[in-house]
């Protein structure tokens, strides 16, 4: 039953054994499990049930696993993107203009989203020539900038009428984008080496690309 079902799962990441008593080894070590399903056992449980509740017991006792897993699949993907941008290869990006301007080209396989980014994307319009122009602030930045603007003039008009069209969240909005052109979306956690690395050397934002832009 295992090798038939999850045997149909193509984005498998990972399977966890549990049960009470030795007959999980067995099963484990034995000649019952797909070699390719073996290769994805990550962890073996002891459970003081059976049935459902031992199904329970395992999902009870598997955070600390599962995040293993992902810190370890965070790392992959950062460190392939690392590995287009070391060897110049085209095929990593990144910067919020940048990867803006390659996910409306289409050129996005992955982006990379820093958990810890927490930037607000303003548009400021004046209300009477239509003027408009984008900033990227600190959410405690927004008051104290909206407050300023009661007093900038125009750079089209000159006249003092400029306001807030639209704030967004800058993550959300990249992964509303993302998710229209059917891109591949991961938020990176700062828990690894090369999760901080993304936050800091890259500003949280990078992208790796389906193929070199001409």
């Amino acid at each position: 039953h295992l090798n038939e079902i999850f045997g149909q799962i193509s984005d498998l990441k990972g399977v966890i054994v549990g049960g009470p008593g030795p007959t999980k080894y067995d099963f484990q070590e034995g000649d019952y499990i797909n070699y390719q399903l073996k290769q994805k056992i990550i962890a073996t449980i002891d459970t003081a049930y059976v049935s459902e509740p031992g199904v329970e017991e395992i999902v009870e006792k598997s955070p600390d696993i599962l995040r293993g897993v992902r810190y370890m699949e965070e790392k992959k993907l950062v460190q392939r993107f690392l590995y287009e941008v070391g060897h110049d290869t085209g095929l990593g990006v990144y910067g919020e203009s940048e990867v803006r301007r390659y996910l409306k080209e289409g050129l996005v396989e992955t982006l990379l989203l820093s958990e810890k980014v927490n930037t607000i994307h303003v548009t400021i319009e004046c209300k009477n020539c239509h003027y408009s122009e984008d900033k990227l602030l600190a959410p405690y930045e927004l008051p104290k900038f909206e407050q300023s603007l009661l007093n900038t003039q125009c750079k089209n008009c000159s006249n003092i009428t400029l306001a807030f069209s639209e704030t967004k969240d800058l993550i959300d909005e990249f992964i509303e984008q993302a998710e229209k052109a059917g891109v591949n979306v991961e938020i990176i956690s700062t828990e690894t080496e090369e999760g901080v690395m993304l936050k800091e050397s890259f500003h949280g934002i990078a992208a790796i690309l389906r193929y070199r832009r001409n």
